[in-house]
């Protein structure tokens, strides 16, 4: 059968970065071990908590700027490399030190003079994840806006006002949009405060992509004016790195987002700043400029599908190496503080179910983890402090009370599925009663509470990516080939998903359809959600992750645009964020 784990990339990517390459490091042999112990090191070998950079590993590694040569025009573009010995590979980016490292050579480019709106500071992808994002710095006499044109053969314009995060007055901030691999001109205009207005022309070949992905996906535009503003962020595509691709509304690429050795399945762009996994086995925070200013070990717990934000804490889903299961952990990371707490193990909550599942030998989100794949959790919602799991190998979702903090003991508040597959399991008891005629979720993705004041108190809307693909690997055929819902598939390849959404009523523990809108068919992999505030009044968007295919819909799923991309098997997820006063600013 199909698996919606991320397939490893088919071949090394390119390197990231240029390398200078000398046959000793300054500061002699101890340099050389710091910068050894620093290419050495990786994330299985970390004990969970926050990365601290290493002082002598921060000063052993040389960063280098240079005069980018594919740059012309009005502004010098400044190019980061690292000067290493020649029997040194790149250390690794989402390493504290390397950050520390790259951070100190900004601050200290900053510092050789006044830089100023007709000679700025301008550094191509300064903190290594972005690929593509000129940072740009200048003082001036007042604050203001840089409003940014960004033009290159055969695509349409790309217009924007960037965000400004300096401190007052000039600019400071990250300008997002040259196309990878294209021969882009950059029209920037600087518009101070109660000033005249300059502007400059940069013309730059930016990096191509790190993996040599395509920087077009083939769109298909019904109603461009009603797309909302923002970049698609395309990630988990298969044998074609573990980066994640932001797209405009026209299908172009406008940045790559570095990831580690696991797609970064969900990216989270909230409260100023982007919260995602950059490892297999770590949790990272980038800031506006692309600087991983966090960077969160997990220790034996690899993670895998989702995570969720809730105010300073992050809840992901992880499988425990050393368990000999996969896919039935979450864990709660405080981002303040870097504390690593388990909060769920689901083989606890659930024994009975457990045990009469066999095992199925997998991959869990891409590392090396192996074990019985039992549940298969494929997505994480919390609201008003319940929290709502997607289990994909049982088709059911799982609402959990107590599960938010280490040390409660999280037990089941409702579960919605096929009452008959955990029959005799004692879990009966808890399934919410169907209302009407249902199509039922089968091998569903994203499932996510939305509130809404029209409804009665204890009710709810719950809307998820419904593949409609009904199989399990982990029981014997006699237990579920006959039970799924009655619309459901068991074909890997033909059949239809829906934007599938219930209204839940915790107080009746009932629940009825309330929509169903037909989308191309994945089985597996996929995901919908809203945009805007989230309510069900909001656009939408889709990705059916086997047919290669995402769209933006309006609130009753009508199609506004389409977009088809390229995979080895899918593309796991795709989120569309507006970055507003992240890297870009409404006017």
């Amino acid at each position: 059968m199909l698996s919606d784990r991320a397939l490893p990339p088919s071949g090394p990517s390119p390197e990231r970065f240029p390398l200078r390459r000398r046959t000793l490091l300054a500061g002699g042999a101890s340099a050389s071990v710091a910068l050894l112990a620093l290419s050495a090191c990786t994330d299985e070998d970390a004990e969970p908590g926050p990365q601290e950079p290493d002082t002598d590993e921060v000063s052993a590694l040389k960063v280098v700027y240079s005069e980018n040569p594919n740059a012309r025009g009005d502004w010098t573009v400044w190019s980061v490399s690292y000067d290493l010995a020649e029997d040194q590979e790149a250390p690794p980016l989402y390493d504290a030190s390397t950050q520390q490292a790259r951070h100190e050579a900004l601050e200290a480019k900053k510092a050789e003079k006044q830089w100023t709106v007709q000679d700025p500071l301008v550094v191509l992808d300064p903190y290594g994840s972005t690929r593509t994002g000129l940072y740009v710095h200048f003082e001036d006499a007042a604050g203001g806006r840089l409003d940014v044109l960004c033009q290159a053969a055969s695509t349409e314009d790309f217009a924007h006002t960037a965000a400004n995060h300096a401190a007052g007055t000039g600019f400071e901030g990250l300008v997002i949009g040259a196309i990878p691999g294209a021969h882009n001109t950059l029209t920037v205009t600087w518009r101070p405060e109660g000033g005249d207005e300059t502007a400059a022309e940069l013309r730059i070949k930016a990096p191509t992509t790190a993996s040599g992905y395509g920087t077009a996906v083939a769109a298909e535009i019904v109603d461009a004016d009603a797309l909302t503003p923002g970049l698609f962020a395309l990630g988990g595509v298969t044998d074609l790195s573990n980066n994640t691709y932001l797209f405009d509304n026209t299908g172009i690429m406008r940045a790559e987002l570095h990831s580690g050795d696991t797609a970064a399945h969900h990216v989270v762009p909230e409260d100023g700043r982007i919260v995602t996994t950059t490892g297999s086995r770590q949790l990272g925070v980038l800031d506006p400029f692309g600087h991983a200013t966090t960077l969160i070990d997990l220790g034996e717990h690899s993670v895998h599908h989702d995570l969720a934000v809730v105010d300073d804490l992050a809840y992901l889903l992880t499988s425990l190496a050393s368990s000999g299961r996969v896919e039935d952990r979450v864990i709660r990371v405080d981002l303040g503080s870097g504390a690593v707490e388990e909060v769920v193990d689901l083989q606890k909550v659930l024994p009975e179910y457990e045990s009469l599942a066999h095992a199925q030998e997998g991959e869990a989100g891409g590392s090396v983890v192996q074990g019985k794949d039992w549940i298969h959790i494929n997505s994480i919602d919390i609201t008003d402090g319940v929290m709502i799991l997607s289990a994909r190998e049982t088709s059911t979702i799982i609402a959990l009370d107590d599960a938010l903090d280490p040390g409660s003991e999280p037990s089941v508040r409702w579960m919605i599925g096929v009452e008959a597959l955990w029959e005799g399991t004692g879990y009966e008891e808890h399934f919410l009663t169907p209302e009407g005629d249902v199509i039922g979720n089968a091998g569903q993705h994203t499932v996510h509470r939305i509130d809404d004041d029209a409804l009665p108190d204890g009710q709810f809307y719950l809307e998820m990516f419904n593949n409609n693909y009904w199989r399990l690997s982990t029981r014997e055929d006699a237990d579920w080939q006959d039970v799924g819902p009655d619309d459901a598939t068991t074909d890997e390849h033909d059949g239809a998903s829906h934007a599938l959404r219930y209204v839940v009523d915790e107080n009746a523990s009932t629940f009825r359809q309330d929509e169903a809108v037909e989308l191309p068919y994945s089985s597996v992999v996929s995901n919908v959600n809203r945009l805007g505030d989230g309510g069900i009044d909001q656009p939408m968007v889709t990705n059916s992750g086997r047919a290669n295919e995402y769209s933006e819909r309006s609130a009753d799923g009508t199609v506004l645009a389409s977009y088809r991309y390229d995979s080895a098997s899918h593309g796991y997820r795709v989120y569309k964020a507006p970055f507003d006063g992240f890297w870009f600013t409404a006017t």
